[in-house]
Parts: structure tokens; C-alpha cells; sequence
């Protein structure tokens, strides 16, 4: 389901289910600036 949201003002199409607030995250891993990886958990 292909939905469309706006990040700083742009339309920005988005795939998937978008969570509610307060959700629960489930974990992921992020690229830092340095391009170390950054978890959720940390």
C-alpha cells in the first residue's frame, strides 16, 4: 500500500504500514554520519 506523506514540506511517497504514535519500534540498524552502524538498542 503506497501512501503519501510530507517531509519539510515535499510530498514524499512512503511503502508499507505507517505506525501509530506511541508504537513500539521493532529494531533496526541505522548509518551514522562516520557510517558506523547505530541500533535501536543503543
Amino acid at each position: 500500500m503506497s501512501q503519501t506523506v510530507h517531509f519539510q514540506g515535499n510530498p514524499v511517497s512512503v511503502q508499507g504500514t505507517i505506525p501509530q504514535a506511541g508504537a513500539k519500534a521493532q529494531p533496526f540498524t541505522l548509518v551514522a554520519k562516520d557510517l558506523s552502524d547505530v541500533a535501536l538498542s543503543q
